[in-house]
């Protein structure tokens, strides 16, 4: 079975706003993402995106509600579920990575859009083949946006150093891929750094924008840690407001954005 449509994510989609969506750093993490879109003027004038792994919908109801027209796809039924739910008049379907390059949609949208790892469930190969399928689609100047964890974060290891999880310092830096635990299911993820990502799109496309989406903002798996010690995570958000805009602390967050435009 294709990973990008393990049901393993199904018993996540119940209680994914509860976990990332909403919770305190999931909801300043979407603000770094909103942040570096404005700044590209994405929300300036109605398109009409692609959306990849699109979860339970919040970023789909968002852009439809500033005008664009979305089309929100995911690998797991539930989620899709719960995205239509979300709003009856979102245009939201099952849809895997595999099955990108035979969707007509993609051709007829001037952006597409993959938030908070979801580009993270492919290997490096799988993540080439994403690239050229989707060069083929896209038309000069239209957009494909990814938010992707890479394969360092500093702020984790810094956590996992104070808390003496030696262990778990650089677990994201290795071969191949991490069991990730999602809502109890075990998920093979693989990160991909900023380099891999750009030298994949080198050829096709123009690289518009690479930030960091939280170089100093912790996983959300630290949730429950930061909401004993709110004044830790508000230090930490002002410390990302500030710094945030140097290109190459993207290889040490816990996600970067990355924008590139087609050729």
């Amino acid at each position: 079975m294709n990973r990008s449509i393990d049901p393993s994510f199904d018993s996540a989609a119940a209680t994914y706003d509860d976990e990332f969506t909403f919770s305190e750093i999931g909801k300043l993490q979407r603000e770094r993402v909103y942040y570096w879109l404005d700044k590209l003027h994405f929300f300036k004038q109605p398109q009409t995106v692609f959306e990849v792994n699109c979860g339970t919908g919040y970023d789909a109801q968002f852009f439809t509600e500033r005008g664009h027209s979305v089309i929100a796809t995911d690998g797991s039924e539930q989620m899709v579920k719960v995205a239509q739910s979300r709003n009856s008049k979102l245009t939201v379907y099952q849809r895997n990575f595999n099955d990108i390059s035979i969707d007509d949609n993609v051709r007829k949208s001037d952006v597409i859009f993959s938030n908070f790892g979801g580009l993270n469930c492919l290997s490096a190969a799988e993540l080439a083949t994403f690239v050229d399928d989707t060069a083929l689609l896209q038309k000069k100047d239209d957009l494909l946006i990814a938010v992707i964890m890479p394969n360092h974060c500093f702020i984790a290891d810094v956590y996992h150093l104070m808390k003496g999880k030696f262990k778990q310092v650089g677990r994201r830096n290795k071969k191949g891929s991490l069991e990730v635990d999602v809502n109890g299911e075990k998920i093979r993820t693989y990160y991909h750094s900023p380099n891999r990502l750009t030298g994949l799109l080198r050829d096709k496309y123009c690289i518009e924008l690479k930030k960091p989406v939280a170089a100093f903002l912790p996983p959300s798996y630290l949730e429950s840690f930061f909401k004993r010690n709110p004044q830790v995570l508000n230090g930490l958000y002002s410390l990302e407001r500030i710094f945030g805009n140097l290109n190459f602390l993207s290889s040490l967050a816990d996600h970067y954005i990355l924008v590139a435009k087609r050729k």
